[in-house]
């Protein structure tokens, strides 16, 4: 297994029972494919409740919750740079985040006001792989690069840094929603450059006519070749301040439930309320903290 987190954890991470550890080195994994800064409590939370043989996810079930259900809300509370929706949380692919701040560099370059979803698939078009790229000009009259008029200058000008979303119009965050569905449909673990393009085809028609592309067109064009396999860069994350405190309050040789325990009494509000909506309760956890343990380690051969 990849190591994701800084050595800086390794003391209070040897503190941890060898399973719990290797737990923790999931979140981590987890925190780097949602590009998140830092690893923090939801990250392991949501990487606890993706294996149904630890004792944390023993206890959910004891509260008869669903542990994917709950996972699918906790995974919205995490960090990181991604698309939230009811039933599914996709981050972007390497190359779909950066589309994102490409498309930004192309509004400041423009000096716009806003990131328009015409900036989003010029960045997009910019990083689809050289075949997609091939296969999409050979479709008649299709115009991949159109002229760009020059922009007046705002008034108020596109910072070029800072938070990511913040200066997105609202008909490119709703084509970068459009390109999540795509994503979604295609049952993609994350949003790619391909998908990106289609969003922006989605809600902007003055774009179709500039392109001759319809988003029909594009994503029989993208069939089979839509997926960004860059893999991730290799980095090392810290916590973050709750997860530091975390990590240093839990007992010697802790359990997965010893995490569930403390997220329990000490978590955010919001992840505190999520479980208890569920009936995961700390009074449901002293009850039964000692009926459940996390297996022996290593796991047995084969097993996940």
């Amino acid at each position: 297994m990849n190591t994701w987190s800084v050595p800086e954890l390794a003391p209070d991470l040897a503190r941890l029972a060898p399973f719990a550890r290797d737990t923790f080195e999931r979140a981590a994994a987890l925190a780097a494919r949602l590009h998140a800064d830092e690893i923090s409590p939801e990250h392991w939370l949501a990487a606890l409740l993706e294996d149904e043989e630890c004792a944390a996810t023993r206890v959910v079930l004891h509260a008869f919750a669903d542990p994917e259900t709950i996972g699918v809300e906790v995974l919205a509370l995490c960090s990181g740079i991604m698309l939230v929706g009811s039933e599914r949380t996709l981050p972007f692919s390497v190359l779909g985040v950066a589309v994102l701040y490409a498309a930004r560099a192309g509004a400041v370059a423009r000096a716009g006001a806003r990131v328009e979803p015409a900036d989003l698939y010029q960045a997009a078009v910019a990083r689809l792989a050289s075949e997609l790229r091939a296969r999409l000009a050979l479709l008649p009259g299709a115009v991949l690069e159109p002229e760009v008029s020059a922009t007046a200058s705002a008034v108020e000008r596109l910072p070029a840094e800072g938070p990511l979303f913040r200066h997105f119009s609202e008909r490119t965050l709703r084509a970068l929603g459009a390109g999540g569905r795509a994503a979604a449909a295609l049952d993609r673990a994350a949003i790619g450059p391909a998908h990106l393009l289609l969003g922006a085809l989605e809600v902007e028609g003055e774009l179709r006519e500039r392109t001759a592309l319809t988003p029909v067109r594009a994503r029989m064009a993208c069939s089979g070749l839509d997926e960004d396999p860059t893999p991730l860069p290799e980095r090392r994350l810290g916590g973050d301040e709750r997860l530091r405190a975390l990590l240093a309050e839990l007992p010697p040789r802790a359990e997965t439930k010893d995490v569930l325990g403390w997220l329990l009494e000490r978590g955010s509000e919001e992840l505190v309320a999520l479980l208890r909506r569920q009936k995961v309760t700390p009074a449901l956890f002293e009850r039964c903290r000692g009926s459940y343990q996390d297996p022996p380690w290593p796991r047995a051969q084969g097993a996940p």
